[in-house]
C-alpha cells in the first residue's frame, strides 16, 4: 500500500486539458479510489476492456504528468509498469478565455457522458436505494429564477458537500466492507432565461 499524500493539481497546460477531455482517460483517472497503484492489466479488468485498447490512453496520461509510474511487478516471465495519479485530485484551471473554456466544455462534456452510463449501469443493478440516507441513486435538473440570497444558499451547500467530499478524501480512513462506489456530477451554470435584462445576444 502506498502512502497517499492528498495534493490537488490544476490542469492548467493544453496537453493536460486534452487529456481530460476524453470520458475514456477521465475513467482511467476515476479508477484510482484505493492507496493502491495499478497495472494497466488491473485498469482493464475493473473497465471490462482488453489492456491493449487502454495503453494508447494511459500513455497520453503519463505524457501529460497526469499518471505517473511508481514501479514494476512481474508478471510471467517479464515486468509491468505500475502507476498512481500525480495528484489526489486534479482540478481544471478556472479561466475566462475562449481556449481555456472550450477544454472545459469538452472535459464536463466527457464527464457527462460518463454519468450518462453510469445511469444506464445503475439501473440494472438490485443494490439501488432511490429514498432514505442510504441512497445512492438520484438524479434532478431545474431551471429557476434566483435571488441573491438564493444563490448564496445554492452555493454553501454545494460547497459544504465539497468540503465533506474533500475532508473525507483527505482523513484518507481505508476502505470498509460498507463502502459504495459511487459517482457524483454537478454543475451549476447561469442561463438567459424569460425576461432577462442581460443578453449576450445569442438566442
Amino acid at each position: 500500500m502506498m502512502d497517499k499524500e492528498c495534493t490537488t493539481m490544476t490542469a492548467s497546460e493544453p496537453d493536460q486539458r486534452a487529456a481530460m477531455s476524453s470520458p475514456l482517460r477521465l475513467e482511467i483517472l476515476g479508477l484510482f479510489t484505493a492507496d493502491e497503484p495499478l497495472a494497466i492489466a488491473d485498469m482493464a479488468a475493473l473497465m471490462g476492456r482488453t489492456a491493449s485498447s487502454l495503453y494508447y490512453h494511459v500513455d497520453i496520461l503519463e505524457k501529460a504528468r497526469l499518471l505517473q509510474r511508481t514501479g514494476i511487478r512481474p508478471k510471467g516471465k517479464r515486468y509491468e509498469a505500475l502507476f498512481f495519479p500525480a495528484a489526489s485530485r486534479i482540478e481544471l484551471e478556472a479561466e475566462k478565455d475562449r481556449e481555456s473554456a472550450e477544454f472545459a466544455l469538452k472535459t464536463m462534456s466527457s464527464a457527462f457522458r460518463m454519468a450518462e452510463r453510469d445511469m444506464d449501469a445503475s439501473f440494472r443493478r438490485r443494490d439501488c436505494v432511490s429514498e432514505g440516507p442510504g441512497r445512492n441513486i438520484h438524479a434532478y435538473r431545474m431551471h429557476l429564477r434566483a435571488s441573491p440570497k438564493l444563490l448564496a444558499g445554492i452555493n454553501e451547500h454545494l460547497t459544504a458537500i465539497e468540503d465533506l467530499l474533500v475532508a473525507e478524501s483527505d482523513r484518507d480512513p481505508g476502505p470498509s466492507p460498507d463502502d459504495q462506489h459511487l459517482s457524483l456530477t454537478l454543475a451549476l451554470l447561469p442561463l438567459k432565461g424569460r425576461g432577462d435584462s442581460q443578453t449576450d445576444g445569442g438566442d
